[in-house]
């Protein structure tokens, strides 16, 4: 059980503002979309290297055409006794137009609290700038990197990621990304001490996401 408690502990730290269950681009809208995120910083476990199965589940909302509006439970967390949740928008800053990618602008606030001590409450901001391809009439192609801060300690934690979703069923799609979690912090210190950094920074991520829309 400690060890599991480790693991939630790294898996917050690095996942703050770095889950996949956000927008990669504005939906229609009015339409409304269940999101789930699982994944997390690559470490070792049982003589194989794994991503911590941190899960998210949520909602998005096109709230108006060039505005989605998302939120999401951090279920993970919520079986640790600790609660999180995070919520935020999503807006076109430009439209893809031959080699330029489309890009999109996420706003965040992730909330974090110890409930059975009561005593712990954290806040973070963060942002994205997210650019992709569409791949056909329903896949994209994406990049881009989440900017977190952290305002206790007046750190800005970024990690730029590279994913790709598609449809798997009418309605349903799918999303693989990998991210590069707090590269630009050393991490050749701690738990999972170089489980899966690169140069001695950050940690290597694996997500997969669902989006399954309403209708």
């Amino acid at each position: 059980m400690k060890f599991f408690i480790a693991l939630i502990i790294i898996s917050i730290s690095f996942i703050v503002g770095c889950g996949i269950t956000q927008p990669i681009r504005p939906i229609d809208d009015g339409s409304t979309e269940l999101i789930a995120s699982l994944g997390g910083p690559i470490i070792p476990f049982g003589g194989v290297a794994i991503p911590i199965p941190y899960l998210n589940v949520g909602v998005m909302h096109g709230y108006k055409p060039n505005l989605t509006l998302y939120g999401n439970a951090h279920i993970t967390a919520l079986l640790f006794k600790d609660v999180g949740l995070d919520g935020g928008f999503s807006t076109r800053v430009l439209p893809e137009k031959g080699i330029r990618p489309e890009i999109t602008l996420n706003g965040r606030i992730y909330f974090f609290w110890d409930a059975f001590r009561g005593k712990t409450t954290r806040v973070y901001p963060a942002g994205t700038l997210t650019g992709s391809y569409l791949i056909g009439e329903h896949s994209l192609l994406y990049f881009g990197a989440d900017n977190l801060y952290q305002y206790t300690t007046s750190d800005l934690f970024v990690s730029p990621f590279i994913g790709y979703s598609f449809p798997i069923t009418d309605g349903m799609e799918m999303q693989i990304e990998s991210k590069w979690l707090a590269m630009n912090r050393d991490t050749r210190h701690g738990v999972f001490e170089g489980s899966a950094s690169f140069n001695g920074k950050g940690n290597i991520g694996l997500f997969f996401g669902l989006q399954y829309s309403l209708k």
